[in-house]
């Protein structure tokens, strides 16, 4: 039997290259028989474009979507099968605004920040997402989360009425731990970590507040943290300069990153926005015990298996900094492997057939709806 055919929009791939480009690009290439073309904005594309071309297209389509939003001029073009129009995968709802949307297409909504925790965001940010979200509402295609945490955000705001809320949980990158280990320049052990973009949203202002408060840099104990640069970054590099015994990067290669991991005393993230909470999973998959915020899809990544903490106490988080670092080691080791458990159970093979089974039926069971 022929698979369904599916246009898939990966328009994202312009201009994120966060944890949600890394899943969407796994699901383009390794399902690929199920797309019968990959639109990039208003081209199509075997292959995601890279280098200035890549960039000039994405301020092209940034500057298209928040000049003609949600209205219908020159909306981006359908796939069609014998003259019949493909039902459209997109990997983000931001890009439903420049396009045709159908109760039969699939949406992949990653969280609902732009909604929820608006101060995280530019106002054009949030104003788009208010009216992608406003069309889906309106047209009810399927959805699919990356947490249940995700999913009931979403609920609150927008309800159940959806053809189906369906819930794929993320994985840990299969090579995220594998291959060479290089020292990173100007970091000794023992140090604290965090592996996060360098936004508001991750909180690195509370984290640098209780650090301080801790008087751990006194005991020859710093703190690393490492991302890509986002909103607030400026500030965030600002105050790490100006803060003893914390060391910033903005960016560290895959096998600094793997020395990172090896080396830490333990991972911290107590984020204020999470959609799923991958890093702290791969921290926990590498053998650190994770300090994560209490509640939400951080908290249900890793299975309550870590140090939890209110994310907004300074006082909490520095009392989890302390938990951390004192840890006994029996403690450390049940919570490690408790935490290994649970990632092994979170694998690319278990990823990749659940998205298998939704694009084949693109209907869900009756377990997996709400």
């Amino acid at each position: 039997m022929e698979e369904r055919k599916y246009l898939a929009d990966f328009s994202l791939a312009l201009i994120n290259r966060t944890g949600a480009y890394y899943i969407s690009r796994d699901v383009v290439d390794s399902l690929n028989r199920y797309f019968f073309r990959v639109r990039y904005w208003r081209l199509y594309f075997n292959r995601t474009p890279k280098g200035i071309f890549r960039k000039i297209m994405a301020r092209l389509m940034l500057k298209e979507i928040d000049w003609l939003g949600s209205t219908d001029v020159l909306l981006w073009p359908d796939a069609y099968q014998d003259r019949q129009r493909l039902p459209i995968l997109f990997f983000d709802p931001l890009y439903v605004l420049r396009s045709s949307l159908s109760r039969e297409d699939i949406v992949l909504c990653h969280d609902v920040g732009p909604v929820s925790h608006r101060e995280f965001f530019d106002p054009s940010t949030s104003r788009n997402y208010d009216a992608a979200y406003a069309k889906i509402k309106a047209a009810k295609p399927g959805l699919v989360f990356v947490s249940e945490a995700s999913k009931l955000e979403f609920q609150k705001y927008f309800g159940r009425d959806f053809r189906f809320l369906h819930v794929i949980l993320l994985y840990v990158r299969p090579t995220a731990q594998k291959g060479i280990l290089t020292p990173v320049e100007g970091v000794s052990p023992p140090f604290l970590l965090t592996v996060a973009g360098l936004e508001q949203r991750k909180n690195y202002l509370r984290v640098m507040e209780a650090y301080s408060r801790t008087g751990l840099n006194e005991k020859g104990i710093s703190y690393v943290f490492c991302g890509p640069r986002g909103n607030g970054a400026e500030e965030i590099l600002a105050v790490a300069a100006n803060t003893p015994g914390v060391i910033a990067h903005s960016y560290v290669s895959e096998p600094e990153l793997r020395w990172l991991y090896a080396n830490a005393t333990g991972f911290v993230l107590p984020s204020l926005l999470e959609g799923f909470g991958v890093p702290a999973l791969e921290a926990a998959s590498a053998g650190l015990v994770p300090l994560v915020s209490r509640g939400g899809a951080q908290e249900e990544a890793i299975g309550g298996n870590g140090v939890l903490v209110d994310a907004l106490s300074i006082d909490s988080i520095a009392d989890g900094l302390i938990t951390l670092v004192n840890m006994q080691d029996n403690e450390r080791a049940a919570l490690v492997a408790r935490a290994r458990a649970h990632a092994e159970t979170l694998t690319l093979e278990r990823f990749l057939p659940s998205w298998e089974a939704l694009l084949k039926e693109n209907k869900p069971s009756k377990q997996e709806c709400s």
